[in-house]
């Protein structure tokens, strides 16, 4: 099956500790956005402060929406979080890739039956063995 959808856990899929987007993504999201895959945002805090930081990074323009896991009810490993938010992208759940950060998430979107990519370097071998891919750097993608 296709991809057609995309949700990333922001902003530690997207951007680096000052704010600026990782290397590569603009390109990758561009070629994703060119094959019509829709892209959500999920954040577990406040969104204002994220969407805020993505629009200054000129990555806002991607994504269909974000939603927040403390508007959700406040746990962001909550499986029920991704599966709203794959309804709200209206795509089949095994044609939406989930990127994280975050070995934790990892691991409770995989026992959840979703499509996991593990994002940056130096996650433990067993995060890298469950993950259905790994994306040290976004530039790796584009190569």
């Amino acid at each position: 099956m296709r991809l057609q959808g995309a949700i990333f856990e922001a902003p530690g899929t997207l951007l680096d500790g000052q704010g600026r987007p990782l290397p590569g993504l603009d390109r990758v999201l561009t070629l994703m956005k060119m094959e019509d895959v829709w892209m959500y945002l999920v954040c577990d805090g406040d969104p204002a402060p994220v969407r805020s930081a993505l629009e200054g990074a000129g990555l806002w323009r991607f994504f269909r929406g974000l939603i927040s896991a403390a508007e959700h009810g406040g746990d962001p490993l909550d499986p029920e979080l991704y599966e709203k938010t794959v309804r709200r992208l209206r795509t089949a759940k095994q044609a939406t890739l989930v990127f994280t950060a975050r070995e934790e998430l990892l691991r409770m979107l995989k026992a959840n039956g979703f499509f996991a990519a593990l994002v940056g370097e130096g996650h433990a071998p067993e995060a890298i063995a469950q993950a259905d891919e790994t994306i040290p750097s976004y530039e790796t993608m584009i190569q």
